[in-house]
């Protein structure tokens, strides 16, 4: 598959992209799209109000109820699903190439014109708030919020509120923030389109221009990316979350770079070959040979659009185990970054990655979503038929180097949540 012959890339109107890909399957079109408003644009004082004006566009329009837009949908097999990143406003779905009109009209009114009734705010509060609830519970959830609070200064794209701080700020959330937010962010302006199926450029675009022409085109605001992490400081630090069977640790630190450093790849494979699938160092020893830990594992996070990341490990383990469950994976931890990976691994992994990229273009909605996470990047086409070769290019010394220059052992902040013996 080559993306740079098969994508047509086009612009209908001022401040909206389309990416469509026509492939061999008949009848049927997956779409999907974003544009900046996400959650690091809610107002400072609420961090809630972009999520939750998010979920009120399906909730009903200024000429559709909620049921009419539910059945609208159902009647002609088709689906619109929208979501909410961090930098994000974003919506998916499908449909029948005949019923492309009526879906991507809907998706407009849907975007442009959204009700934002009281008593369907006040129903998805209620819902959030016993979300948030349970999750007080949620030993992971709160040992990654306790690891990134640990980690970053508020405000910083990687800061995370705590459960508390979330459901006060979905309490005091009303229809006017909601009503403001949609006025500034909801806009023409680095909107992307991605399109894949039995689809042809042209008719994407006469039916994106003639539903949001005349929506005007915003002004996007920066991020501040000026923050950085705390300076790198050796720290533990405990949850307590009473009468639970296992605990939830995260360790890591904060590495100084972002996704478009040149060193970002030689330490992402790096840390997967430490702790990313199931034939990765921490799997194999700590859970399998050992049998100390339910599942753990280490990634690379935080590292798009500018953010400083950072890498952590995850395991999960039983109160009992617990000083042993940590003292094997900083075992782990140690050799991997004074003695290195070796090239076996790095081939291994090399072929792993390369794989599953492959295999997440078997789908429409694998394309669609490839599509537009290198749209919201920045880059272009051509940089999708070059992934591979860059992973099959990384040098073992350059993967060993990496980590050296970015981790260190001895600065590691923990978080453990849960009951503890």
């Amino acid at each position: 598959m080559q993306f740079k012959k098969q994508v047509i890339e086009s612009n209908p109107i001022e401040g909206i992209t389309t990416l469509s890909m026509p492939t061999g399957i008949k009848d049927v079109i997956t779409f999907g799209g974003s544009f900046l408003g996400g959650g690091l644009y809610s107002p400072k004082s609420n961090k809630k109000i972009a999520a939750l004006t998010t979920s009120m566009l399906d909730k009903g329009t200024e000429s559709k109820s909620k049921y009419e837009i539910s059945d609208l949908l159902e009647s002609v097999g088709a689906e619109i699903n929208f979501s909410c990143t961090p930098h994000h406003i974003q919506f998916t779905g499908f449909c029948l190439k005949e019923n492309l009109e009526t879906v991507i009209r809907l998706l407009g009114e849907q975007l442009r014109t959204p009700a934002f009734l009281t008593e369907e705010l006040e129903i998805l509060k209620t819902r959030i708030k016993g979300r948030l609830e349970q999750s007080k519970e949620d030993t992971k959830k709160q040992a990654l919020i306790g690891f990134l609070r640990s980690l970053y200064p508020e405000n910083h794209p990687n800061h995370r509120t705590t459960t508390e701080e979330a459901i006060e700020q979905t309490e005091n959330t009303h229809i006017a923030d909601l009503k403001t937010f949609h006025k500034k962010y909801y806009r023409a302006g680095g909107f992307n389109f991605a399109a894949v199926g039995d689809i042809g450029p042209t008719k994407i675009n006469d039916l994106l221009k003639s539903s949001f022409i005349g929506w005007g085109k915003k002004e996007i605001p920066s991020v501040d990316f000026g923050l950085c992490a705390h300076p790198p400081r050796e720290k533990e630090k405990e949850i307590h979350i009473s009468e639970k069977t296992s605990t939830d640790t995260y360790i890591g630190q904060a590495i100084g770079i972002n996704r478009d450093h040149a060193d970002y790849y030689a330490l992402m494979i790096g840390i997967y070959i430490l702790g990313g699938n199931f034939s990765a160092r921490l799997m194999q020893t700590v859970r399998d040979s050992q049998g100390l830990t339910y599942g753990i594992g280490s990634a690379l996070s935080g590292i798009s659009f500018g953010s400083d990341g950072y890498w952590s490990t995850w395991g999960t383990f039983s109160p009992e185990l617990l000083t042993k469950g940590k003292k094997a994976t900083m075992k782990e931890i140690s050799d991997w970054y004074y003695n290195g990976v070796t090239s076996d691994e790095l081939e291994a992994k090399k072929t792993t990655i390369t794989g599953a990229y492959q295999v997440g273009m078997d789908s429409t909605g694998g394309l669609v979503s490839r599509l537009l996470s290198n749209a919201e990047r920045g880059r272009g086409i051509e940089y999708l038929d070059q992934y591979p070769n860059i992973i099959t290019d990384i040098s073992l010394d350059s993967v060993n180097r990496a980590i050296k220059q970015y981790i260190d052992p001895d600065k590691l902040t923990t978080v453990v949540a849960g009951s503890f013996e």
